[in-house]
């Protein structure tokens, strides 16, 4: 694998919660730059139960929103833009959650 490949798999890892860094350095040698990383390999199933506790947290928080919107008179005496971008922001927990769901369910997929 060159060193190219080798560096977008690491990107991609990390952006997929295959490895969580937890340290990192950059030093200067010979006038290069040199990157240290110190990372955590998340298993799958380790990965799983964070994505599901992150979906539970989110969707509680959403449900609280969703409460307010629809049962609360201080919503209506809100703004025109306020209640706006209240709405903008249940819109992108629910697109969130989406995501959340589908990346718990492709998860599952790749454990079987």
């Amino acid at each position: 694998m060159s060193v190219k490949e080798t560096v977008n798999d690491f990107i991609q890892g990390v952006k997929a919660g295959k490895y969580e860094v937890v340290a990192s350095q950059v030093s200067n040698f010979s006038g290069q730059p040199e990157f240290t990383f110190t990372v955590n390999v998340n298993s799958a199933h380790e990965l799983l139960e964070c994505l599901k506790k992150e979906l539970n947290d989110l969707k509680e928080k959403r449900d609280r929103l969703d409460k307010f919107m629809k049962e609360s008179a201080l919503f209506s005496d809100l703004s025109f833009e306020e209640q706006y971008a209240m709405q903008r922001q249940h819109e992108g927990m629910t697109d969130y959650m989406a995501a959340l769901y589908k990346r718990i369910e492709l998860i599952k997929e790749r454990m079987k």
